[in-house]
């Protein structure tokens, strides 16, 4: 198989032309459903090597990304260049709500462009799955599953095995061949505002057997993993989205925490691994993962032995766009050793980086070996993953039999069953009496990230909560309460005996979560029940008499947590939290009241 496939690589390699080679290093993202010409042109004349696949329900990311343009104004256009179509939808509309088997026609769509091209290679079609708040597919019933912090907690490898390869059969079906997963960052810091639930835990042993344990079963079900951030943002205090960090850990600490999962993924052979936007002076005092050659050819390859694909994290990202322009930084990117580079957004960056990178090819500052070796690590992944003859061939009606199995739809079931835990219960105020009159607070979960199905919406846990009691006052607030909702929140409380509420963490949400809506009704004097995704202290509070934590903003996850509320089911006795507690400070109420207009932000791994 090596011979042959080095044979046809080789081959493939000498037929491709200069823009051929470097389109495929990019990576470009397809918003939505709809065929635009902007997402054909990416394809047909930038000639991409995959998409960033992200639903979101949006059809379209305009050209602020996180506050600022990628685009680079003092870009020199040079000769021959070109620029392709852009969309201008509105970010906030809603898009349109698509099955899996919908999704598998839209993506054999797009591989039939790829395949058309004088080149003919297909396409890495890339998702975030991780679980939680994200999944960028959700719609259509598809099953989704704990984030890794889930997993770990159920402690069972073999379940997280089964996990991964039963998230591959549902996603290969649709035509998906890359997931930037799993997160192997040792979640050290409890006041990491990226990684948190995000990470299996905060043992570095735990989280390598987990993330080996999901390499193998979606390996097995042929999609491709990418370990990610490389070298480790565990210990960060920042988001990479805002900010460049320095992470200052010394070698001794890196290579018996941070290093330890991505040794054991690349030990396993995990197919990809995706770099970290942050500074590590233990390695290299300059410059950022994503642009360093100490770190990416030193430490990666040369000292770790990793022979897989590079992948960039998203490379407008604050951490990198607010010091290096985005051609710049393509090309430095690809000269420290990222093969393939995530570019998320529809407008004229695209373009530029294209020409950025070509230009470097051109005035050598990015050799041919280099160039060729990107897009031979490229194509060795495709072509071992059968892409070459099997892209754009996926059967609808197959994928509609698999999401809709009750084989995947009972483990899932059994799955969200234990990776729950009661992590307070005061004075016994669990289980929760139905003969109660309760008022029941559902954040709204960004629209982006529920499937507007009956399956997957905004209130679910209202729903799942009125199977076990009619008696209810409904409400709902923005995931981080408006002042006037709070209000009338405080209004309705009075008119409950206990106040059961969601307080959900989500990076994406910079305003923060509930936690001045449960101060506000604690100082109120009511009793307070609150089930959260989030572990630490910004999920559970000081105040909330009970909680139950499920580790995941998941369909099967948030139902079926009121089932452990009113004691219909247990808690599993082998599922533990897989990380350390210790003592949390809590957000000031100050900074709280601050939080108030609720901006998110899309995008990045």
């Amino acid at each position: 198989m090596s011979t042959e496939r080095d044979a046809f690589v080789s081959k493939k390699l000498d037929s491709m032309t200069l823009q051929e080679k470097v389109g495929q290093l990019l990576t470009f993202t397809w918003r939505g459903t709809m065929l635009t010409p902007s997402g054909i042109e990416q394809i047909t004349r930038l000639q991409c090597g995959g998409l960033c696949l992200e639903p979101y329900a949006l059809e379209t990311c305009k050209n602020l990304y996180w506050g600022n343009s990628q685009i680079d104004q003092t870009f020199k256009k040079p000769a021959d260049y070109f620029s392709i179509s852009n969309t201008y939808f509105n970010g906030k509309t809603f898009g349109i709500s698509i099955t899996p088997e919908e999704y598998t026609r839209a993506l054999n769509k797009m591989q039939e462009i790829a395949m058309d091209r004088p080149s003919g290679i297909p396409l890495h079609m890339t998702i975030d799955f991780e679980g939680d708040f994200k999944n960028d597919y959700m719609a259509g019933g598809i099953r989704q599953f704990p984030g890794p912090m889930g997993m770990a907690a159920i402690g069972d490898e073999e379940m997280t095995y089964k996990i991964g390869l039963t998230i591959a059969k549902q996603l290969s079906a649709m035509g998906v061949t890359q997931m930037y997963s799993p997160v192997c960052d040792v979640n050290i810091n409890p006041k990491n505002p990226e990684i948190g639930v995000r990470s299996f835990s905060d043992d570095p042993d735990m989280c390598a057997r987990h993330a080996v344990a999901l390499i193998k079963g979606l390996q097995e079900g042929n999609i491709a993993c990418t370990g990610k951030h490389f070298p480790g943002r565990g210990d960060s205090v920042t988001d990479a989205h805002d900010v460049l960090e320095v992470i200052r850990a010394d070698k001794k600490r890196m290579q018996e925490v941070e290093l330890v999962p991505f040794k054991a993924a690349i030990d396993f052979g995990v197919k990809a691994i995706m770099t970290g936007h942050s500074i590590y002076p233990a390695y290299d005092d300059t410059y950022p993962t994503t642009l360093s050659e100490k770190i990416l050819t030193g430490l990666l390859r040369n000292e770790l032995g990793f022979d897989g694909v590079i992948v960039s994290d998203a490379i407008g990202m604050a951490a990198i766009l607010k010091k290096w322009p985005l051609p710049q930084a393509c090309a430095m990117a690809i000269m420290a050793g990222v093969d393939t580079i995530l570019l998320k957004a529809d407008d004229e960056s695209r373009s530029q980086c294209f020409f950025g990178i070509k230009m470097a090819v051109e005035n050598g500052d990015i050799s041919e070996e280099r160039l060729n070796e990107a897009v031979t690590h490229l194509l060795r992944m495709k072509y071992d993953q059968g892409l070459f003859e099997t892209a754009g061939k996926k059967d609808p009606e197959k994928t509609k039999a698999i999401t809709t199995s009750k084989e995947i739809i009972d483990f899932s079931a059994d799955v969200a069953k234990k990776a729950m835990i009661i992590m307070r219960n005061n004075n016994d105020t669990l289980p929760l009496d139905p003969k109660q009159k309760m008022l029941v607070i559902e954040q709204r979960i960004p629209y982006e990230f529920v499937g507007k199905d009956p399956y997957n919406h905004t209130h679910m846990f209202c729903e799942a909560m009125v199977g076990h009691n009619t008696n209810l006052i409904l409400a709902d607030t923005a995931f981080s309460a408006f002042e006037d909702e709070i209000e009338e929140c405080l209004a309705l409380a009075r008119q409950a005996d206990i106040v059961v509420m969601t307080n959900y963490y989500a990076r994406i949400v910079k305003t923060g979560n509930n936690q001045l809506l449960i101060k506000k009704l604690k100082q109120a004097g009511h009793k307070v029940v609150v089930v959260t995704n989030y572990p630490y202290i910004e999920g559970t509070t000081r105040e909330a008499d009970a909680v139950v934590c499920h580790f995941s903003g998941t369909p099967d996850s948030i139902r079926y947590s009121t089932d452990l509320l009113f004691g219909k089911i247990k808690q599993c006795p082998t599922t533990k939290l897989p990380i350390t507690l210790g003592d949390q400070q809590e957000i000031p109420e100050k900074k709280l009241k601050a939080l108030k207009k609720n901006p998110f932000t899309l995008g990045g791994s």
